[in-house]
């Protein structure tokens, strides 16, 4: 199962200038918590890579590049297509950037998209793809608050 990961404000921005612009300390342990779960295994872009600085713990780092040079903790990519077609019995998570996210939806194989959908808006550069309405709500969260920030987390799977 390949399921994609993100914080999302509501325009669907994802960061701003290569940066999350928002802390939301919950988030990130739900985050933390669902990518080590089901596999633990990610798959990013190189940008992302080097913004997170290191590969992340606990947890298998692929990262996509074009680039062929080892990453100390991470496993090149350099075929997409080819990688996430050999997940057909394993599971992985995408953890961005805006590209990769962009690559994987235009594949056709994500199998769920893992949202947390903040209402505010912030004005990011970066943004979450559009996704075909064959995406559907499977669960979603009560309404939290952090930080002055008005969150809820949504499932949403491929009809």
């Amino acid at each position: 199962m390949i399921r994609l990961i993100a914080a999302i404000d509501r325009k669907q921005g994802i960061a701003k200038h290569g940066f999350q612009p928002w802390s939301i300390p919950a988030d990130e342990q739900y985050f933390a918590d669902q990518t080590k779960s089901q596999g633990a295994e990610i798959l990013m872009g190189s940008t992302t890579f080097k913004v997170i600085g290191a590969a992340l713990p606990d947890r298998q780092n692929y990262v996509l590049s074009h680039d062929k040079t080892p990453l100390e903790g991470a496993t090149v990519i350099n075929d997409l297509h080819a990688f996430l077609t050999s997940y057909t019995d394993k599971d992985l998570w995408v953890i961005g950037g805006a590209n990769v996210y962009s690559q994987v939806i235009e594949t056709g194989l994500a199998d769920e998209l893992y949202l947390t959908e903040i209402e505010a808006d912030f004005g990011c550069d970066q943004f979450f793809p559009k996704f075909d309405p064959e995406y559907t709500v499977k669960q979603q969260s009560e309404l939290h608050e952090q930080n002055g920030f008005i969150f809820r987390y949504k499932v949403y799977a491929k009809s």
